[in-house]
């Protein structure tokens, strides 16, 4: 599933391309997976002009001048990709949202993403208040102290949590307790200040180190111009079970955690 990075390129690209053009049609291709269902999601996207594209934890918020919009979840498959207005549809494709210039495809293979319409500002927050700090603008302090409680919550599972802390999934959690040099079913009771601080950090670090390349393709992530996510070739431990730390050359460990593939080092983590 994608997580901070990928959306947060995603969203970039599509604030680049998008702002302040007007839809001027949306071709639906299969529907089950709008709300509301069908020709009314289309009634309330053609015509709006788009203001930004914005983001909360693994959201993407296309906002309309007016206050109305639609927030976008990629889920596992999800993808938003640019297109020309000539575009030939393709098997897994949802929607196409057009514009003056140009087009954009909402595809996804296995259909656990979804857009869903908000008709204002306060309506928009009802659907984002259940989430916990954003990463990037949060300080380390903040961010150390949402991993207090509850003291018998597994460390994985705290970051794994949204409501704890927005945007990290498998990926990211793997890799900011490798670089922490804690190990996932570490319990938060264990965990010193200075521990959950430096967690803390590694969260914000590895997470702009990520951004910087584009995100993580390690499966099906791909930007809405195409192209493969650049991280994958600096992770540390995600799915690299039985391949030697390239810190200590010992095996990487694979567990399941939280019904997650947990992956860690057993000499560098602790």
């Amino acid at each position: 599933m994608p997580e901070l990075p990928e959306v947060e390129t995603v969203r970039r690209q599509l604030h680049a391309a998008l702002q302040g053009q007007t839809i001027q049609a949306v071709d639906l291709y299969l529907t089950g997976r709008e709300v509301p269902a069908g020709p009314l999601f289309v009634a309330g996207v053609v015509g709006k002009t788009v203001e930004s594209i914005d983001r909360r934890a693994k959201l993407l918020i296309w906002r309309f001048k007016g206050g109305s919009g639609f927030i976008g979840h990629l889920k596992m498959t999800g993808k938003f990709l640019l297109v020309p207005l000539d575009y030939t549809p393709a098997k897994h494709d949802r929607l196409k949202f057009i514009t003056k210039s140009s087009a954009v495809i909402w595809n996804d293979v296995r259909k656990f993403g979804y857009v869903k319409a908000f008709a204002n500002t306060t309506e928009l927050e009802s659907l984002l208040t259940s989430y916990g700090p954003e990463p990037l603008i949060s300080s380390a302090e903040q961010l150390a102290a949402c991993l207090l409680t509850p003291k018998t919550r597994l460390l994985k599972a705290a970051l794994l949590d949204q409501t704890v802390i927005a945007g990290i999934g498998n990926i990211y959690a793997d890799e900011a307790c490798f670089l922490s040099g804690l190990r996932p079913t570490r319990r938060l009771s264990t965990l010193t200040a200075a521990q959950r601080l430096t967690i803390a950090n590694k969260i914000k670090n590895v997470l702009s180190a990520s951004l910087a390349l584009n995100g993580t393709t390690s499966n099906n992530y791909l930007d809405v111009n195409g192209e493969r996510g650049g991280f994958v070739n600096f992770l540390q431990v995600y799915g690299r079970a039985g391949e030697p730390c390239r810190t200590c050359s010992t095996p990487i460990k694979k567990i399941t955690l939280a019904g997650r593939g947990t992956h860690y080092c057993p000499q560098c983590q602790k």
